[in-house]
């Protein structure tokens, strides 16, 4: 399964779903782009989604936008249903 988290360092709706991650240890399943840093991936995310709306969770290049539906998500698929929250 390819994992790609689209993301920006100042949103805190980023942040949340990257400290759930970092929480959770799940970093080296999941490739990040920072779309301020990456212009292509600003562009790809655009492609995907028809905006540059983050967090964007990628799965196998289907998007799932919302932070709390990519912590649910991650939670149920990678955690087991379980895992830590992030504040």
């Amino acid at each position: 399964m390819k994992l790609e988290l689209y993301h920006r360092w100042h949103c805190p709706y980023s942040a949340k779903v990257r400290n759930f991650i970092t929480i959770n240890k799940l970093d080296q399943q999941i490739k990040f782009h920072e779309i301020e840093e990456d212009m292509r991936a600003e562009i790809r995310l655009e492609n995907l989604t028809g905006k540059t709306r983050v967090p964007c969770l990628v799965i196998d290049n289907k998007p799932l936008l919302e932070s709390q539906a990519i912590m649910d998500w991650l939670r149920d698929n990678l955690l087991g249903g379980n895992g830590v929250s992030a504040h």
